[in-house]
């Protein structure tokens, strides 16, 4: 099924521009014009596959209610399926990542299964688009609807969040599913260079990278006090308590409410004084939580451990979650007393998104080093998010991690995600005295103030379209 995704406007356009300062701020007005121009009164669209969650969502969530300040007519639409459909689409978003996952196949019977889910909505989506519409589709899960698209809209464009550094037999099983239904798409689109498969670099490829929003909930600064009522919620604050009953908090961002509780496995939880170290993602073997987890406990001498996660039930199209979740407390069980004593695991209610959002916000802000070693990534908006907030983040050198920490300077990257030691040594240097971490956190938020803020996204989009139109005269 297809469902149009309402997205609550609220100003950011002037918070932006002063932000990035005139030059970039008329350049973000014109790039869109052009696209306005481009459009011909049509819409420009994006799909993906869920409205909560996962760094897609998020970015759509403020970059619609920036086009409509801008005077660029914008659409989300939301692709679901059933289990099958969304068990194949984890089999795949897997494979691309190097990886067998479940070890299921990726042949003809799937391709079959996966379109037949997707057919519905591709049958809506063809009815509500325009021939001057220009659609985004975004990752796995929607690359079966070019088929439909194409020849029905000016241009559809497909992009890949997703990847590998270095091709393996999974991620070539992958492309083998995805490269047929890709043959008309007018542009490719990958948030890193070196997630592009061989067999596609002959097309009309762009490098994308994400961006983050500054100004709403997750990002956005927070008053001292904000912080800890949020901390007393996740169950990190030693003074605190969770409320009981809604607790209305003010933001820049708004007035949020904190009505859900989250679930918290600990033995006794987070110290006064006590160094904290987080680590936000999904609950997925590619984040490797787990690991974090051993590396922490085994090769870090100070610090409180927090792995934060969504709610694994919440989460449609990833049906994987609650398992990887129960691996990570089993893990957590077997440690010693002392070691469980140093660690929480703490799963966000998704129910509401803002509330979600403001309780990532306060833990990174509250961390003194944020960890994020995936064994593969697409781009990682998580690093790019507690860099905004110049925290000190330790990330695996692997896809497009690489792209935003250079190591040493703004951040530290550890080589082989696989090496929990090493992990544990960069840790325990990043929370020592010979450390500053107010210098790196620093040079962290003005990497990301310099390439990855919203205006960016609008800036790229515009050149992709004027390219194509370059390339029908």
């Amino acid at each position: 099924m297809l469902t149009i995704n309402p997205v609550r406007s609220r100003p950011v356009l002037a918070s932006l521009e002063r932000l990035i300062g005139p030059q970039r701020a008329d350049r973000l007005r014109r790039a869109a014009t052009e696209i306005q121009d481009r459009l011909h009164g049509g819409t420009l669209w994006h799909v993906n596959s869920t409205p909560t969650g996962g760094g897609v969502a998020e970015m759509l969530r403020t970059l619609l209610p920036l086009y409509d300040e801008l005077g660029v007519r914008s659409q989300w639409a939301v692709v679901s399926g059933d289990d099958a459909f969304f068990r194949i689409t984890k089999r795949l978003g897997v494979a691309l990542y190097g990886s067998d996952g479940d070890g299921g196949p990726l042949g003809p019977a799937e391709r079959e299964a996966y379109l037949r889910a997707l057919k519905p909505a591709a049958d809506r989506l063809v009815q509500k688009v325009d021939s001057r519409d220009v659609v985004i589709l975004h990752d796995h899960q929607t690359a079966g609807l070019v088929p439909s698209l194409a020849g029905r809209v000016a241009s559809v464009h497909w992009r890949c969040h997703v990847g590998v550094d270095e091709p393996t037999d999974a991620s070539e099983r992958g492309w083998d599913f995805l490269t047929e239904l890709l043959d008309e798409v007018d542009s490719l689109i990958f948030s890193v260079a070196d997630h592009v498969p061989a067999r596609l670099r002959d097309r009309t490829v762009l490098i994308q990278p994400p961006f983050i929003s500054p100004f709403d909930a997750k990002n956005v600064d927070l008053p001292a006090d904000t912080v800890r009522a949020c901390l007393a919620q996740c169950g990190l604050d030693p003074a605190g308590a969770p409320a009981r009953s809604p607790l209305l908090l003010e933001t820049a961002a708004g007035d949020v409410r904190l009505q859900s509780t989250p679930s918290v496995i600990s033995d006794g939880g987070h110290q006064l004084g006590e160094p904290l170290i987080t680590q936000v993602s999904r609950w997925d073997r590619l984040k490797d939580m787990a690991g974090v987890l051993t590396a922490v406990t085994d090769h870090v001498p100070v610090g409180h451990l927090a792995l934060v996660g969504p709610d694994p039930a919440a989460i449609a199209d990833d049906v994987e979650q609650g398992f990887w979740y129960a691996d990570c407390l089993d893990h957590w069980r077997k440690l010693s007393p002392a070691q469980r004593r140093r660690v929480s695991l703490i799963c966000l209610p998704m129910a509401d998104p803002t509330e979600n959002a403001l309780l990532v916000n306060a833990v990174q802000r509250a961390s003194d080093v944020v960890v994020q070693k995936s064994l593969a990534e697409g781009f990682g908006l998580t690093v790019s998010e507690a860099m905004w907030k110049s925290r000190v983040v330790v990330g695996s050198a692997v896809g497009g991690i690489r792209a935003q920490i250079t190591d040493g300077v703004d951040g530290f990257l550890l080589t082989d995600p696989a090496d929990l030691r090493g992990l544990g040594q960069i840790v325990a240097a990043a929370l020592s005295d010979a450390t500053d971490r107010q210098e790196i956190g620093e040079r962290a938020h003005r990497r990301v103030r310099d390439d990855f803020l919203p205006d960016r996204e609008v800036t790229t989009t515009a050149s992709m379209l004027a390219s194509e139109r370059m390339a029908t005269r």
